[in-house]
């Protein structure tokens, strides 16, 4: 079933022998796998990170891939079919350090293929509904790409900073289809969108036990309202025990808010070893798919409860986690019931392994 499993365990292990010398500053290479899994969904990511200093600069890239496995089940009308995707992305990163307070940042991102799993599932429906049409109807082509640019203050080195950051983004989306009786045959919705977003974070370290952090965004989808957020974040540490609880609110008119929370216990038991246990609640109201698919998401509520180990010497570090996640939804209106199957409870599990090497 994992069939990328063997790979990325392969590079995990030449982690401990890497040597490479690309900057004569600190580096830094990691590898990351995850899997989430509900059966008739299977979703795996694996990615892997490099970074780079070179006197005041600093240069990080990343490369990445997901697999997608579902199983479509239609309603109302189609056919049941095993569904494969997967997507490429990659991302650099350069910043330049001016002197202890300040730095700025550029990011450059692109990915091919869908986002997520969701938008598979329903460009299968449309496939299904217009196929009948192959001079109208084509096939989704998603893909796209970012740029942004941060800029970091260190009022209190080492105690307090400030972070702002602005990007624009390009998506070709996999768009809704529906009938024009006009015409009498099948139009797409919007394809290409377009988002602008800001942020600005701060960080502050109260005394020598707690830290907090407040995340404050807005972003803007074409045809779509302004969506903002805002987070904050406490840390504090006990002994070897630290804990860290988050809460979040966002909101987009007119109808769509949604709230979120995080805690986490870490026990550090051993010098190079520790574990921690979390967790995780969402819920929202429901809202417009933002790949711009015509079909509106129910109100759903979530839970994740995870644990995890870390293993850490120094140079290399190696972790491993898993969680079990539960999602509820609401009814779906008679407008949609043809995505039922999509929009169902499930119970997942999710996987995770990681290494960064240092040197």
């Amino acid at each position: 079933m994992l069939k990328f499993a063997p790979y990325f365990l392969l590079i995990l292990g030449s982690l401990a022998h890497a040597e490479i010398s690309w900057f004569s500053g600190a580096q830094k290479a990691d590898v990351t796998g995850e899997v989430l899994d509900a059966g008739d969904i299977l979703v795996q990511s694996y990615q892997l990170a490099y970074s780079g200093k070179e006197g005041p600069w600093t240069v990080e890239s990343t490369i990445g891939y997901s697999h997608y496995d579902l199983t479509y089940v239609p309603v109302l009308s189609g056919n049941t079919q095993q569904l494969e995707e997967g997507t490429f992305q990659t991302n650099v990163g350069v910043t330049y350090q001016w002197n202890s307070s300040f730095s700025g940042t550029l990011n450059i991102a692109a990915y091919d293929g869908f986002a997520e799993y969701r938008s598979i599932w329903i460009s299968e429906y449309y496939r299904q509904q217009f196929i009948g049409f192959p001079e109208e109807y084509y096939a989704p082509d998603p893909h796209g790409e970012s740029i942004g640019a941060s800029f970091r203050w260190d009022y209190l080195p080492g105690a307090g900073s400030a972070t702002f950051n602005l990007g624009l983004s390009r998506d070709e989306v996999a768009p809704g289809w529906s009938f024009n009786s006009a015409t009498a045959v099948p139009e797409p919705d919007r394809e290409e969108l377009y988002t602008f977003s800001g942020g600005a974070r701060a960080e502050q370290a109260i005394n020598g036990w707690l830290k907090t952090e407040v995340d404050v965004t807005a972003r803007k989808t074409s045809d779509r309202d302004g969506r903002y957020g805002i987070k904050n974040t406490w840390a504090a540490a006990a002994g070897p025990v630290t804990f860290r609880v988050a809460g979040g609110f966002s909101y987009e008119a007119p109808a769509f808010d949604a709230i979120y929370g995080t805690a986490i216990v870490d026990w550090k038991f051993h010098p190079q070893w520790s574990v921690h246990l979390g967790y995780r609640a969402y819920s929202d109201s429901g809202e417009v798919q933002t790949s711009g698919f015509n079909a509106t998401a129910p109100a759903v509520d979530s839970a994740e409860i995870f644990t995890g180990v870390l293993w850490d010497r120094g140079d290399l570090s190696i972790s491993g986690g898993i969680g079990y996640l539960t999602s509820d939804y609401e009814a779906l209106n008679e407008d949609n019931t043809f995505f039922g199957n999509l929009y169902r409870d499930r119970d997942w599990k999710t996987f995770r392994l990681a290494a960064s090497y240092r040197f």
